[in-house]
């Protein structure tokens, strides 16, 4: 297997592992390990099914046509613009979650090891230098940065993992819903957590739109996450009792509770160590694979406007607008994480499926009976979470985290 197959793995896996599965089990926690396995086994399904139409849709164009490029060829003007809309929403949304996770990440360290402290407009202003210039020189070093920071990831993971397993017990894992609406309120940040569609199109250009090497990307790729989460969710909810759990996050919400959770399980300090290494490395693998899709993107759209495919302006256009999110509402997680599941439905759901309708149409090529029951079948899902999300917004369904 080559390094580019490889790297391009890694880049899904990593875009998707990140700063959702840090709030994985905090959204879970009302939800119990049986109720959420489902949850994430649908999701993958329909994810990875809907990354394999979005790869299919460059059998019909050139491998080197960005996103904008594509949806101005199959859905015009109007179509362009909701995907503008849905990328730079979602994109920004997910940026600015990493950026606020990130400073936080490295302040808490930096007191911790160093006793500097340091206020959240200064981490968010120090990840964001550090780690957004390995994004304006491109592909090639995303995919060996990612590589290695994933690398760290997996071990990291895996030493808080056999940390938590000998406390799992199967009464832990047994427990149901505490309101069957939690399940629903889980819906959005877990199918954000899949969330790696947006890399497609600058995967393609770097594989020379290989489609066979493609798919075997975007299904190892996705089912890479799928087994991590289940095991993440087996270990944290397994091994700390249910009510315990939702008493710290009552008091402590984000990731300080999850990681005081996990005290609460093993207060070791290997332990405490693996968790803080594996939420940096988490939210940067992400980071870099999201800012690199936002990079590529507002390239494409701004093409033929000098100021804007200009790398520089390219590159302010995507840490900006994030970054002041960021640093305006510092405690903006989940919240964005959870809201970003809206543009994502139209990215990730709708739009391959439409394109690809309209692909077919033009190349004068049947669609199939069983093509049209799944594509039923992601319409039935972008309505659930598109409705769960306006309920909780409503106040109609409880929210989580």
């Amino acid at each position: 297997m080559s390094s580019k197959i490889i790297g391009s793995i890694l880049i899904v896996a990593g875009t998707a592992i990140g700063g959702g599965m840090l709030a994985m089990p905090i959204i879970s926690a009302g939800v119990g390990f049986g109720g959420i396995s489902i949850v994430l086994f649908l999701i993958w399904l329909a994810m990875c099914y809907t990354a394999l139409l979005f790869v299919k849709i460059y059998k019909y164009n050139p491998h080197d046509a960005g996103l904008n490029t594509i949806t101005k060829k199959y859905l015009g003007k109007t179509g362009s613009f909701i995907t503008a809309l849905s990328m730079l929403t979602l994109m920004y949304a997910l940026i600015s979650a990493y950026i606020t996770g990130g400073g936080a990440i490295i302040s808490t360290n930096l007191k911790l090891w160093l006793g500097i402290t340091l206020s959240p407009t200064l981490s968010a202003l120090l990840f964001t230098f550090l780690f957004g210039g390995i994004v304006s020189l491109g592909t090639k070093l995303v995919d060996f940065t990612t590589k290695w920071i994933f690398t760290i990831k997996l071990i990291f993971l895996v030493i808080v993992i056999v940390a938590l397993l000998p406390f799992v017990k199967i009464e832990n894992l047994m427990t149901l819903p505490v309101e069957r609406a939690l399940i629903f309120s889980a819906v959005p940040v877990i199918f954000t957590s899949f969330g790696f569609h947006v890399v497609i199109p600058s995967l393609v250009n770097y594989l020379k739109g290989d489609y066979k090497q493609l798919r075997f990307v975007m299904i190892v790729g996705s089912l890479i996450p799928l087994v991590i989460y289940l095991i993440w969710e087996l270990s944290v909810l397994g091994s700390i009792d249910n009510g315990i759990f939702m008493s710290i996050l009552q008091t402590n919400v984000g990731l300080e509770g999850l990681i005081l959770a996990i005290r609460e399980i093993s207060n070791a300090r290997v332990t405490n160590i693996a968790v803080n290494v594996f939420a940096a490395a988490a939210i940067l693998t992400s980071f870099l694979g999201v800012a690199l899709a936002l990079y590529d993107y507002i390239k494409d759209l701004g093409k033929s406007t000098r100021w804007i495919s200009n790398s520089y302006s390219a590159i302010a256009l995507t840490f900006l607008p994030a970054l002041g999110f960021a640093l305006f509402y510092p405690e903006g997680f989940i919240l964005a994480l959870s809201y970003a599941s809206i543009s994502l439905v139209v990215l990730s759901l709708i739009l391959p499926v439409w394109m690809l309708i309209k692909a077919k149409k033009q190349a004068n090529e049947k669609i199939s009976m069983g093509m049209k029951i799944s594509f039923s079948g992601i319409a039935l899902l972008s309505l659930i979470i598109l409705g769960t999300q306006v309920l909780i917004a409503a106040g109609k369904i409880p929210n989580v985290g």
